[in-house]
């Protein structure tokens, strides 16, 4: 038996004609006829975060030991001389407006001059720490402390600097408990120091926003977990464009397919993810594509082009499907958060709805509901939590 699991990075939507139910897409419905269709309830209690989201739907989240999506991103960046004693951060470049106030936290999505950026902040060292500082996925950083002595003790349990909205002033990092106050400390330093370096820099005064400040968010550190191998019994490889989905698969122990032209963007090489995925289902037991385009395309507001993005998605995907023996194959479409595209939606797009998901393939007795889109697949089966591959392994006959 084969598996491919596709995740459509925010696939899932909210409200009346959603994305899934505007774009005509005859083979992922088609999978959905000859398969069955439900609900994944991942189980969010805070703001869903994609890392919690992937390591439930494969069945690895555990509160003991999650490592932090800062740990994940530094993985996924290739980032591997990380200490058990290191503090790894996930960071935004983001805009302050002249009053104090956050006016975009994603400084515009506009790369131009990160790269500079990044390396001009690298290396810094404060209060016997050191900063490492490494360029991720659009405007994202990846920050590792790492102690300059053994006396110098980091703790991931600080609270992060970002209201996740506009229209806010940056806020002060704080302490979970008294062992994390120093830490929080150094963070606020840190960030100071960098929004005054970065206001100054000539590349952020030809910018249309500049990138002059760092919200600060998923604290982490190094952790180890059985491999995916290991708990499934099955090898494994992962096809993506961004680093926190490298970072999830290395952290599972999967083998990382990379295919020029993918940038977790809506111009990203779906051909040759596609093509790719063909050829590891060739080689590998379960192969996990991911697809970041319609979550971007969610929070930029573009209902109608998430639907036109999802309708590419679904051509690629039939030219594989024809390939592909189903009668030893099978596919699973779902999401690992929904995020809302009605521009409506209030300040934060991801939601905590159950996701959308079809199984379709090998041994899968097909149900009654036929379509793929949010108010179908309520009345199909639903999961909740790390249920995911039990379920599947449960439900193949």
């Amino acid at each position: 038996m084969k598996i491919l699991l596709i995740i459509l990075d925010g696939g899932g939507d909210v409200g009346e004609r959603t994305p899934y139910q505007i774009a005509n897409k005859p083979n992922i419905d088609s999978l959905a006829k000859n398969g069955i269709c439900g609900l994944l309830d991942i189980g969010y209690k805070g703001t869903p975060q994609s890392d919690f989201g992937y390591l439930n739907i494969l069945g690895f989240y555990s509160d003991n030991s999650y490592p932090g999506r800062g740990y994940l991103e530094a993985l996924g960046l290739g980032m591997e001389d990380i200490e058990e004693s290191d503090i790894c951060i996930r960071g935004n470049f983001a805009t302050l407006a002249d009053n104090g106030n956050i006016l975009d936290r994603r400084a515009g999505r506009d790369e131009t001059g990160l790269e500079e950026l990044t390396d001009m902040l690298d290396g810094m060292e404060i209060d016997g720490v050191h900063f490492s500082l490494k360029k991720s996925a659009g405007h994202r950083v990846v920050i590792i402390l790492k102690p300059l002595d053994g006396n110098v003790k980091l703790s991931d349990q600080v609270i992060s600097n970002d209201p996740e909205k506009t229209g806010m002033p940056v806020m002060q990092i704080k302490s979970r408990n008294p062992e994390a106050k120093f830490t929080a400390s150094v963070l606020n330093k840190f960030v100071s120091k960098t929004n005054k370096l970065l206001s100054n820099e000539q590349v952020n005064r030809e910018r249309k926003l500049p990138a002059n400040v760092l919200l600060l968010r998923g604290f982490g550190r190094k952790e180890e977990i059985e491999t995916f191998e290991k708990k499934y019994g099955m090898s494994s490889c992962c096809i993506a464009g961004i680093p926190v989905v490298k970072g999830v698969a290395s952290f599972l122990g999967m083998d990382i397919i990379t295919v020029p032209g993918a940038t977790g963007y809506p111009d990203t090489n779906l051909e040759g993810k596609f093509r790719e995925t063909f050829k590891s289902l060739q080689k590998y037991d379960f192969v996990w594509l991911h697809i970041n385009g319609t979550d971007i395309l969610s929070h930029d507001k573009k209902r109608e082009e998430k639907a036109k993005f999802i309708e590419k998605i679904d051509k690629n995907l039939g030219e594989i499907l024809k390939k592909i023996d189903m009668k030893e194959t099978i596919v699973i479409i779902t999401s690992d958060h929904r995020t809302a595209s009605d521009p409506s939606y209030p300040y934060y797009r991801h939601t905590r709805d159950p996701n959308p998901i079809l199984i379709s393939g090998d041994g899968i007795k097909p149900d009654r509901i036929g379509k793929f889109e949010e108010r179908s697949c309520t009345g199909g089966f639903y999961i909740k939590g790390n249920g995911l591959l039990p379920f599947l392994l449960k439900e193949v006959k």
